[in-house]
């Protein structure tokens, strides 16, 4: 999902009102009028020669909101606008005999910094897909911005890429105090898929080709983002059946972490963490979902017992329709587990959100949603701590 004479160059750097935020504002302007102006199409801009294919894409998110009630006036206030950019270039070799080769980079952009998050070198053809390098671990397209593959429940309404508004997708939690929403994130990630599928950390990954509604991937890193562990394995497998104008898809993701070693021993219990989902698409236009997930005491501290450590899981349920140019949907989160360093004491999330979304071309759409939470804590010896608020959203997405 740089500076100054380093200007914009570097992998990562706070920009903030400076130059680079500038160039930002007039990127958004730009990509809008492109949107609004441009004729439907795939937005794309692909360049063909006799053997090589580059393809460019990029995407811009304007957001704003605000708290509209919160128990919590701790932390930073957040920022009024956020902004979420990215650009993307593949580009592919096709030589006359053997597999296809290809090159993928993406650069991001937000209000305080401009990286290059992915960049693989690419194996593909007829058996599958193998990438090397930096990027997410469970596979999502090579091309186009849609949801991960291997994800069942989504907000349809809003982007689909950046900071979105499905459950884990930041983007709703972002107009809510600091220390809120320091709490509130790692619980909405459960749920959805296995722990740590955003990783980008550096990793080798397998894709295998879509066969009679089957797709499965795998992908291995040495060192996870994830400062608690090192080696990270993901799989990921799903399976679709189509009838008429009816997609049911059904399937799931699992990840093992290994603990890194801290002062010579393991200062944390590894992460097993499984993910089950079903989703069903009605005549192109309702979509369903459900899903699931089980990380029990993974990540936690190994010094403390695991009866005082809080299992962790989560479960989310997502309905979507799609009428012409509108989408409206939403969806209901529960989940828990522990958001302090200790890992003792356990916390649950239950959310709820619906919003809506109108699309003036395949380019440029207005979204829109109001998120409800219901934060509780464990902690029985001062009664259960509470914190219950909303936050609203508005928001343009463009896209070249």
């Amino acid at each position: 999902m740089n500076a100054n004479s380093r200007q914009c160059m570097d992998a990562e750097y706070n920009i903030g009102s400076r130059p680079c935020g500038t160039f930002i504002v007039q990127l958004v302007a730009v990509v809008s009028l492109f949107a609004f102006v441009s004729p439907d199409s795939r937005a794309q801009i692909i360049v063909n020669s006799a053997s090589t294919t580059v393809t460019v894409e990029g995407y811009g998110n304007l957001t704003t909101g605000a708290s509209l009630r919160s128990d919590s006036t701790q932390g930073a206030a957040p920022d009024a606008v956020i902004f979420d950019g990215a650009a993307r270039v593949l580009a592919r070799l096709t030589p006359p005999k053997g597999p296809n080769i290809g090159l993928r980079a993406v650069t991001e952009a937000s209000n305080n910094y401009l990286r290059v998050s992915e960049a693989s070198l690419l194996l593909f053809g007829a058996g599958g897909r193998l990438e090397i390098g930096k990027r997410m671990g469970l596979p999502d397209v090579l091309t186009g911005y849609a949801p991960n593959s291997f994800t069942f429940t989504t907000a349809e309404f809003g982007p689909p890429t950046g900071r979105t508004l499905d459950p884990g997708g930041g983007l709703q939690t972002q107009f809510l105090r600091a220390s809120l929403r320091s709490r509130i994130e790692p619980l909405a990630a459960r749920g959805v898929t296995a722990s740590l599928f955003n990783d980008e950390s550096a990793k080798i990954l397998y894709v295998l080709p879509k066969h009679e509604g089957w797709l499965g991937g795998v992908s291995f890193a040495p060192d996870a983002e994830d400062v608690r562990f090192d080696r990270l394995m993901q799989i990921g497998l799903v399976h679709e059946t189509y009838w008429h104008q009816n997609v049911w898809r059904w399937g799931g993701s699992y990840a093992h972490a290994r603990a890194k070693p801290v002062n010579g021993s393991a200062g944390f219990r590894d992460l097993d963490s499984i993910s089950l989902g079903t989703s069903v698409s009605l005549n192109d236009a309702l979509d369903i979902g459900i899903a699931a997930s089980h990380d029990g005491h993974g990540g936690s501290p190994l010094l403390v017992p695991n009866q005082n450590t809080t299992s962790a899981w989560g479960a989310t349920a997502s309905i979507n329709y799609n009428r012409g140019p509108w989408t409206v949907g939403g969806y209901y989160q529960l989940s828990h587990g522990s958001t302090d360093a200790g890992a003792a004491i356990g916390e649950r999330l239950s959310a709820f959100e619906v919003g809506a979304s109108y699309r003036f071309t395949t380019r440029l759409r207005l979204y829109g949603a109001w998120f409800l939470y219901d934060l509780a804590s464990d902690r029985r010896s001062e009664g259960p701590l509470i914190n219950r608020g909303s936050a609203v959203t508005l928001g343009l997405r463009a896209t070249l």
